[in-house]
């Protein structure tokens, strides 16, 4: 994981309290990021693998309370995992992508915003697999605890919102290299033209 990726996952982290790189409790297989005067509330991002790197994140108990998988094929980090500790237990709650994609479409300030938001649409809902969906995702966020719903939610947004305007700019340097080329071979088939005239 190169310090761009790191600092991108970082980010998705971080709020008002922006975490900081621990050059004491960081090694050469995890790097460990704190926060200002804070012993307790820690972002882990361990290597697992060449392109796997998993996310903890504490609370200020020292709890973990965030759990996330992301891979490291392209330029930006993919999620491809998300867990958070059900609050009142000592067990994660493992996110779908689809659970995940509701929580960015639906996604409020608060938890009770978000899961008023899912509650209105439930009853429109009218595919069957739709409908479930919908609804394990209010149990799931009804088991977290106020913050770390709060937290699920704009982690989820911050990194949405990166996947999106990564893709539109690699789209838009896609299309202004296909308008370079036809302009390139129109010029060339103009001199092979000035050619054959001469």
């Amino acid at each position: 994981m190169n310090r761009k990726q790191e600092q991108q996952i970082v980010d998705y982290y971080s709020t008002a309290n922006k975490y900081i790189r621990s050059k004491t409790h960081s090694n050469a297989h995890q790097t460990v990021f704190t926060k200002e005067n804070d012993k307790f509330q820690w972002l882990v991002l361990e290597q697992k693998s060449q392109c796997e790197v998993e996310v903890r994140q504490t609370d200020r108990h020292g709890t973990i309370t965030a759990r996330d998988k992301y891979e490291l094929t392209r330029n930006i980090p993919k999620c491809v995992g998300v867990e958070r500790l059900c609050e009142g237990a000592n067990f994660q709650i493992p996110f779908n992508v689809d659970e995940i994609n509701l929580i960015y479409q639906f996604g409020e300030q608060s938890k009770a915003e978000t899961c008023a938001s899912l509650s209105a649409i439930l009853p429109q809902v009218k595919d069957s697999d739709t409908k479930q969906i919908v609804s394990d995702t209010l149990k799931k966020l009804n088991a977290l605890s106020e913050e770390s719903c709060t937290e699920i939610i704009s982690t989820t947004k911050r990194r949405k919102l990166t996947e999106r305007d990564h893709s539109i700019k690699a789209r838009l340097a896609r299309a202004k290299e296909q308008q370079k080329k036809p302009i390139v071979t129109e010029r060339k088939q103009q001199k092979r033209k000035a050619g054959i005239e001469l």
